[in-house]
């Protein structure tokens, strides 16, 4: 009977240490989990694509304010007013979109340019990848002569941009497709010219802008970058001779990228703008490239020589982007580069 008394006090005992063991790995647990929220800082806002129309909240109400104030290059729009108004609403979605998703590896619908523009026989500048829109709605605005374009992957930003366009009285030469220009210039190039054989003549695309994209800084991400060969042989087919490629990024990397993948694939069809880079006054030095970058075999001994241009100091074209405001405001710089199709 002792020896079975003892056997129970051991047991009990064993289970109090289990209890005491299990207790005490269950605080550490809960203790490295709440230091690991405290590093974590705020919770982020969530990833999903709001609704068109839901409330915006946080910075993207501060910096849309700022965008909409009566100093800002795009006060002319009164685009305050369209937001108070109800003509057009917030939108809230995802800054970095995954071109590569099956959702937009194929082309988009051909735009109905006799629908879309009043006046398809004037001259047309195409921006890709416009963001909040407010660039080609300026652009529009302060050149009623010539149609603007604005494409972009987030169908609520487009859309917002249709109501921003009819508000500020610019729809007849301005208008918004959702696409991926990755993939769906050469189709909306071919389309534009093929039309512009018949009676109904159409402008020329004068213009293509690629102003601030999406900089996929990881390496394995570079593909998703929007200036690929791919484009860069649309633009190199579609575009008529004189036709201009404005490039520019906050991200140096990011632009010499483009700029790079232009001379590179463009077939000699394109050349930089000497009429804006040959002027020493409007342009900075850039970086010559690091050739150990350039010496493995899918390169094909190519090198890039167009850095001896150097970047524009000012952007050409008169209207900044959101990006470009918010950039120059914070005193950081930009990298430019006209191109012109030969």
């Amino acid at each position: 009977m002792a020896a079975l008394v003892q056997d129970e006090d051991v047991d009990a005992n064993r289970n109090n240490t289990t209890t005491t063991t299990t207790n005490t790995t269950a605080k550490k647990k809960k203790s490295k989990k709440e230091d690991a929220e405290k590093k974590k800082g705020p919770t982020p806002a969530p990833k999903h694509t709001r609704k068109y129309g839901a409330p915006m909240t946080g910075y993207q109400l501060e910096h849309g304010a700022k965008l909409m104030a009566e100093d800002s290059p795009f006060a002319s729009l009164n685009l305050k007013e369209a937001m108070k108004s109800g003509a057009a609403k917030g939108v809230r979605c995802r800054q970095h979109v995954n071109p590569l998703s099956q959702k937009f590896s194929a082309p988009s619908r051909t735009p109905d340019w006799a629908a879309i523009f009043k006046e398809p026989v004037k001259p047309m500048t195409i921006d890709v990848g416009c963001g909040g829109g407010r660039f080609p709605l300026a652009m529009a605005q302060r050149f009623r002569e010539r149609n603007f374009l604005g494409v972009d992957v987030r169908e609520a930003l487009v859309e917002r941009g249709e109501k921003w366009g009819e508000f500020a009285e610019v729809s007849e030469n301005v208008a918004f497709a959702a696409g991926n220009c990755t993939v769906s210039l050469k189709p909306w190039l071919d389309d534009y010219n093929e039309n512009n054989r018949d009676e109904k003549r159409r402008g020329k695309v004068e213009l293509v802008c690629v102003q601030f994209p999406d900089p996929h800084f990881k390496r394995k991400h570079w593909k998703r970058r929007v200036v690929q060969k791919q484009m860069v042989d649309a633009l190199a087919s579609g575009l008529e001779e004189g036709a201009r490629v404005f490039l520019q990024s906050d991200v140096k990397e990011v632009a010499e990228d483009m700029r790079d993948k232009f001379e590179k694939f463009g077939n000699g069809k394109f050349v930089v703008d000497e009429s804006l880079h040959g002027n020493e006054e409007v342009i900075f030095e850039a970086d010559a490239p690091d050739i150990s970058d350039w010496e493995g075999e899918e390169h094909e001994g190519f090198v890039p020589t167009w850095y001896k241009k150097g970047w524009l100091k000012e952007n050409p074209l008169g209207i900044p982007t959101e990006r470009e405001v918010q950039t120059t405001n914070e005193g950081q710089p930009c990298f430019r580069v006209m191109l012109v199709r030969t």
